[in-house]
């Protein structure tokens, strides 16, 4: 190891203290992530050394009969009488190989989530013109309620990798912004790309983010209303919440507010009946500081009703050694037949 260390390092004119360093290194990470999936196929190498002894044990004196042997004392070679002969190793290397090939020995790539055991998220996302209206404080400026909603769900979903995330957008019609996807900057993007319009069918947006999360398997499903109107148009939001508790999805609303002008939360009002009707909470934001700790606490609170599973991710290394045994074989064959071959 070290000599071959050495010629890298004067290859590629590493200094060898910076080079052996490293490459132990390597050999230790390697060596801690190294294991088989089945073990017990290792137990076949305890026969190697009886096979070996077996196979190289003197058996019966093959013969010729000939009138001189004098000619043929000198292109006869020894008897074989133990292991040790070139065909022999060659025999058993493969066998060995053969035997490490059963094990399936492989290299740990670590953990993974399982994506199918996420929790499926819909951004149920007003799209009336009103939303454009720059109302909230921000840097010495003011942003609209859709510029400080695009700040909270981008916050959202980068703390949460393994979910999928939906939109759904709602005006006098709904629109369907995003499939269920695992990609998270599609879904940072795409509220600032969609032409505003008129109206607020709040009612009409649960619908349909309870329509695409019917598509979904998760075991946890969640929507998150964010609006700053009341409902005008289409299907009732308690009709909607309904449908949302039915199918065992939980839903959060978010209103808007004009900055202080927050009141007591009613229990009789409209987002809040539809929250807490399909088990979810009702939020009021008016500051930019205020959306972003709800869409945070409601990344808090959904984190601890989920345990999310994990999966280990592993390298196959059993083919490298299969071809070893093949090329082992092989190369027994030719030379027993070439180089190797006797005559007795």
């Amino acid at each position: 190891g070290t000599t071959e260390g050495s010629s890298i390092c004067s290859t590629f004119s590493i200094p060898a203290t910076i080079c052996i360093p490293l490459t132990l290194t390597f050999m230790s990470e390697f060596i801690q992530n190294f294991s088989f999936g089945q073990p017990w196929w290792l137990l076949l190498l305890l026969v190697l050394p009886a096979a070996g002894w077996l196979r190289g044990q003197l058996g019966k004196v093959p013969g010729l009969r000939y009138s001189s042997v004098n000619l043929l004392r000198e292109v006869a070679g020894p008897i074989k009488r133990s292991p040790g002969k070139i065909l022999l190793y060659l025999w058993l290397a493969a066998l060995f190989l053969s035997i490490v090939a059963l094990a399936r020995p492989r290299l740990d790539l670590g953990s993974s989530p399982d994506q199918k055991e996420g929790v499926d998220i819909v951004f149920c996302v007003d799209v009336s013109g009103s939303m454009d209206q720059k109302t909230f404080p921000y840097k010495g400026t003011k942003i609209s309620n859709r510029e400080a909603l695009i700040h909270a769900i981008g916050d959202f979903v980068d703390n949460r990798p393994s979910d999928r995330f939906g939109m759904i957008g709602f005006a006098e019609h709904t629109y369907l912004m995003s499939p269920l996807t695992i990609d998270g900057d599609w879904i940072k993007c795409v509220l600032k790309e969609i032409k505003l319009k008129s109206w607020t069918a709040i009612g009409e947006g649960i619908v349909s983010s309870v329509d695409l999360l019917k598509q979904s398997k998760s075991p946890s499903k969640i929507i998150v209303v964010a609006s700053d109107g009341g409902n005008n148009k289409g299907i009732s939001p308690y009709e909607a919440a309904e449908m949302a508790r039915k199918e065992r999805i939980r839903v959060y609303t978010v209103q808007f507010m004009p900055p202080g002008s927050v009141s007591a939360a009613n229990s009789d009002s409209l987002m809040s009946k539809v929250a807490t009707t399909t088990g979810g909470l009702y939020f009021q934001a008016s500051s930019f500081e205020r959306i972003m700790s709800i869409y945070r606490e409601i990344d808090r609170m959904e984190k601890t009703k989920f345990k999310q599973k994990q999966f280990r991710l592993y390298e196959e290394l059993y083919s490298w050694f299969v071809l070893g045994a093949g090329v082992t074989i092989i190369l027994s064959w030719v030379g027993g037949n070439t180089v190797w071959l006797r005559v007795p």
